[in-house]
This record gives structure tokens, sequence and C-alpha cells, in this order.
């Protein structure tokens, strides 16, 4: 009895992800406004420049050895089965959003979310309704690799962000409920 009990506590603190989200895009609408409060700014370069980022993607054309890197002084190189293409980079302090110039376009993304496992950016405008990829996912290549992940797994490792923080500041609140009743049970 006691057991159940203590189970049912404990798994009202779980924080599961939604069985209906189906594509990366919904993982990612619903995850980033979780996690978006452990994000880290642009301007906090240490987390992305220098590091290589594999792309995280849920479609058929997918290639698993994508990487993309933003080096020092604003050179981007992208990374596919080993061939290079360069571009470059910029970060515009003002409204905390990207431009990178590559091939034949320049483009304006807005951060979603940063820190040192995932960066995702998200493609300015309705991409959407332009039926245009909206969210460009990247994951730290040693992360992945070591975790072997694939982009649901991803997914999960992303929203353990949320789920980390959040049990955290639950134990703390509920420990602070536990004193504050012992204290007014106790002097009262």
């Amino acid at each position: 009895m006691e057991g159940r009990f203590l189970d049912r506590i404990f798994n009202a603190f779980e924080l599961d992800l939604p069985s209906r989200l189906e594509t990366m895009d919904q993982f990612i609408e619903y995850i980033v406004p979780q996690v978006q409060p452990w994000s880290e700014d642009l301007r906090e370069e240490r987390f992305y420049v220098g590091k290589r980022w594999k792309e995280i993607c849920d479609t058929d054309t997918y290639h698993e050895t994508v990487l993309h890197m933003f080096m020092p002084g604003g050179e981007y190189m992208v990374v596919i089965d080993g061939d290079v293409s360069k571009g470059i980079w910029r970060y515009l302090p003002e409204t905390n959003t990207f431009i990178l110039d590559y091939g034949n376009k320049t483009q304006l993304f807005d951060l979603s979310f940063l820190n040192s496992d995932f960066f995702i950016l998200q493609k300015h405008g309705d991409q959407i309704r332009k039926g245009r990829q909206q969210y460009f996912v990247y994951g730290e290549e040693g992360m992945l690799n070591k975790k072997k992940l694939d982009w649901r797994s991803a997914m999960e490792e992303l929203y353990n962000v949320y789920r980390n923080n959040s049990k955290f500041s639950t134990w703390v609140m509920l420990l602070l409920l536990l004193v504050v009743a012992f204290v007014v049970y106790n002097f009262t």
C-alpha cells in the first residue's frame, strides 16, 4: 500500500511528452517554450562557435553526416559526407538574430534555443504557409554520437532540459512547503 502511494506521488511529477506529436516541428513547437528559460543568447558565442553541430532532421532525404560549423571571424562551413562548402555567419545583437550567407542565399534566422548540446534556429517569416522548413535543429556532434540518438531520441534529450530543471524546482518547492508546515506545526 505504501509503495503504491509513493509511486502515485512520484508519478505526479513525471513530465512526459504528449503522444500526439508526430513530426520534429511539432516536437520543437511544444518543447521550445518549455525550455526557453534555460536558453543562452547568441551573444554568448562560446556555446556555438568552434563546435561541430550535427543536423537533426526527420525527412527521408536526411544525410546522417551533415555538420554545420560556425567558426570565429564569421566563417560558416557545411560538411556533407566530408565535402566542405563555405559561407559567412553574422550575429545581429540588436535583435538576437542570425544571418547566414551560404550558396546563393542570405537568410535571416531567429534563435529558438541554445545550450551546449542544442542549437535551434527558426527561419524568419511564414515558412509553414509556404510549405518550407521552419526550424533548423542542430545537436552537438559528440553528444549525439555518444548517445546514438535518432531525431525522436534527440527531442527527448532536449525535453530533458525542461524535465531536469522542472523536477528540481518541484522538489525545492515541496521541500520548502514541508519546512513551512513543520515550522507552523511546531511553533503555533
